[in-house]
């Protein structure tokens, strides 16, 4: 066994990972060829890969993630041959190497900052295999972890940058939570020296005090629960510099003042230990309110799992107490890596968590996996699967939806670019505008001042509503006298097939309704939108024979209006009795107009005799009621009909005004008056003026008015 295969083997075995002797020795063996004099950074490549396999081996990854590791520098040898790999090791070593190769692209290729969001995303979209992901953030860890070796101080600013905008938030949405603070607390220390020390001097400067309280505080939790009879492990836990400083940025404090500086975590065998525990330091010490969470009955979304309380220690000190059970520190330290050598039998995942985030999907996805070496593959999932990541030959990050081709590439650059586009590249070759794009390509559009501009095919291979709106726009002004005179020929042969003579139809009244309702300002817009086939010629004419048809009923119904009412005339004075006077001249209120079951009241007018108003009319207000008032009230036969007056409010629609004609004549109600007007909201208010016989029969009839389809409000108006 050569020294690599040693070297890795021992430690395989120290974290329990099951692994083919065999197999490890060769690719060791192969490595140490590849190898010779290759250099990274100032660091044989050898010592690289075995360093990142190393840190891939601690994370507990399956075997065949520690052989891919190893081979993964293979890519920089100038006698790299894929098809001698993957006759040796087996394809998938093969595609997990080339995977964590296109990952060491999306690093800061321009100068211009590109949205990390999207780099992040564009991260996870490629890596169909999480542990590509894994494997990459480890050989992020080494090299920043000897980055003392990068003489380029541009290059240290720029990996540190790169590390806190992609690698750390990739490892914190993994939920490994040790690789994240790593990577973190060093580039915060290359990024912001000043600060860093400036945040160790703070922290050094109490550091044996603070270490000799904390100290205190275990042994007292020690002595506690070994009284209950509880095994826990009990130990200080260190505070990362970056998280300090963003909590003193956020608080305006000084590091020492932080509540969770001093913080200690106890770590039991199972859940209910965790409760025993949280209730024995509750008893201890008197917890600082608003300061528990319990994250074991409510994980966060990256699997973490824990008890936080912050307590009252001696002298009144607050620091802050974690605890979890081991399997839950497992995850807590090491994320999804966690799941490939660890499962908790007890607790099945619901089907609804896995609809919570695209974490939980990549996770219960495996459906809790028998062992760290089986079922990987279950693992391959498409993390961001609605989008694809394309580069442009600048280095560029486009994000377009997935089966998005060149053309919506171009339009996603410029529109004038996509116009004078005569075909595209990807990765250096020529292709069909249908091509659909992946992830990685680089994509070149390839432009010409005689491009006559997109052209109708585009509109089938296009992704994106916005190259459509765009393609569709050039269409119609590049073509637009033509369309109108094809769009006219079109309307007016469809014309020729109704039975309705075509200058009826066309008659501006109808025409005028008809581009409304279409929502076109013109003809030649109309017959341009026919011509260039985005608007029915069938769906315009059924607009135009639908606002004939309304002018018939109209017509009708104004025919009907003027049918003189067969009611025989009753005298007033028959149908309301005044106090104490015989055939006294009576005459009802035009204002209110009342109708036998109102409560009525009369008013002696100067020369007209009584008028009789409804008890609430309005003008009342305005007259001498006191000294001219008399007492009348309806006689109890009355066969006579009054006029009375009803708002129809309802949302408008074709037909309405019909409907409500329709309903009247069916209650044998007659119309002496109707107008209706449409809103600017298109809301439709009729107001009609009915011969009615009493109160019964108006509130009968404004009920079953309210019934009519899309009426919303129907009543009875002064």
């Amino acid at each position: 066994m050569n020294h690599t295969a040693k070297i890795i083997s021992e430690i395989l075995e120290k974290e329990k990972i099951k692994y083919d002797k065999e197999k490890l020795n060769e690719v060791a063996n192969y490595c140490e060829t590849m190898y010779v004099n290759t250099k990274k950074a100032n660091t044989d490549m050898i010592d690289h890969v075995i360093g990142v396999a190393t840190e891939v081996a601690r994370l507990r990854l399956d075997d065949t993630s520690i052989y891919a590791s190893l081979l993964h520098g293979t890519l920089k040898c100038d006698n790299y041959n894929r098809d001698e790999i993957e006759e040796k090791f087996g394809k998938e070593i093969v595609e997990i190497i080339e995977t964590v190769d296109k990952l060491s692209y999306l690093n800061y290729r321009t100068k211009e900052k590109p949205d990390s969001e999207n780099l992040r995303n564009m991260f996870m979209a490629i890596a169909k295999d999480i542990r590509t992901v894994i494997i990459k953030l480890a050989d992020r860890l080494y090299n920043m972890r000897n980055i003392s070796n990068v003489d380029n101080e541009e290059v240290k600013l720029t990996m540190a940058q790169e590390c806190l905008q992609i690698y750390a938030p990739i490892a914190h949405r993994l939920g490994m939570s040790k690789v994240k603070s790593e990577l973190e607390d060093i580039s915060f220390r290359i990024l912001m020296p000043a600060e860093y020390n400036m945040i160790k001097e703070q922290i050094d400067e109490k550091k044996q005090e603070r270490e000799e309280y904390i100290q205190a505080r275990i042994d007292e939790v020690l002595i506690a629960l070994k009284e209950q009879g509880i095994k826990a492990e009990v130990f200080g836990r260190p505070k990362h510099f970056f998280s300090i400083y963003k909590k003193m940025k956020e608080k305006k404090c000084r590091a020492d003042d932080l509540f969770d500086l001093l913080a200690i975590r106890i770590i039991v065998s199972s859940i209910k230990d965790c409760y025993s525990v949280l209730g024995i330091v509750h008893d201890m010490y008197k917890p600082m309110p608003g300061r528990f969470k319990d994250y074991i009955a409510v994980p966060k979304t990256n699997m973490y799992q824990s008890l936080h309380t912050t307590v009252f220690g001696e002298g009144g000190r607050p620091f802050e107490i974690q605890i979890r059970t081991w399997d839950m520190h497992n995850v807590a330290e090491r994320g999804i890596a966690a799941h490939f050598s660890y499962k908790e039998k007890s607790k099945k995942i619901s089907e609804a968590d896995k609809k919570i985030i695209w974490l939980r999907q990549t996770l219960e996805i495996q459906k809790e996996l028998a062992d760290n070496t089986e079922n990987l593959n279950q693992m391959k999932v498409e993390l961001f699967g609605e989008e694809v990541f394309v580069f442009t030959p600048m280095g560029d990050i486009k994000a377009l939806p997935k089966g998005s081709t060149p053309i919506d590439f171009a339009y996603s650059i410029h529109q004038k670019v996509a116009e004078k586009m005569i075909g595209a590249k990807i990765n250096s070759k020529m292709v069909p505008l249908n091509t659909k794009l992946e992830n990685t390509d680089v994509v070149e559009i390839v432009t010409s001042g005689n491009s006559k501009g997109p052209n109708r095919d585009w509109l089938k291979y296009v992704k994106t509503a916005s190259a459509k709106n765009k393609i569709t726009a050039f269409l119609k002004k590049e073509g637009r006298e033509v369309n109108i005179i094809k769009g006219k020929e079109i309307f007016e042969k469809q014309l020729r097939k109704q039975k309705i003579p075509k200058d009826i139809l066309t008659k501006d009244e109808y025409l005028k309704i008809m581009l409304k309702k279409c929502n076109f300002n013109t003809m030649d817009e109309c017959y341009e939108n026919i011509g260039f086939g985005s608007m029915s010629p069938l769906k315009v004419i059924n607009r135009l024979v639908e606002a004939y048809e309304e002018s018939i009923k109209s017509d009708e119904t104004l025919k009907d209006l003027k049918v003189e009412s067969k009611t025989k005339k009753v005298q007033n004075e028959d149908l309301v009795e005044v106090e104490n006077i015989n055939n006294c001249l009576v005459k009802f209120a035009k204002c209110c107009s009342p109708i036998p079951g109102d409560e009525i009241v009369g008013y002696i007018t100067f020369s007209n005799g009584v008028s009789i108003h409804r008890k609430d009319c309005h003008n009342l207000n305005n007259l001498d009621i006191k000294s001219r008032t008399i007492q009348v009230k309806w006689k109890t036969k009355t066969r006579a009909n009054f006029i009375t007056r009803v708002r129809i409010r309802a949302n408008e629609r074709d037909g309405i005004l019909s409907d409500i004609v329709k309903t009247l004549k069916d209650l044998k109600v007659e119309i002496t008056e109707i107008n209706t007007k449409v809103t600017p909201d298109r809301e439709n208010i009729t107001n009609v003026a009915i011969s009615i016989q009493d109160i019964d029969k108006l509130q009968s009839t404004i009920k079953t008015l309210r019934k009519i389809d899309s009426v919303f409000e129907v009543k009875r108006i002064r």
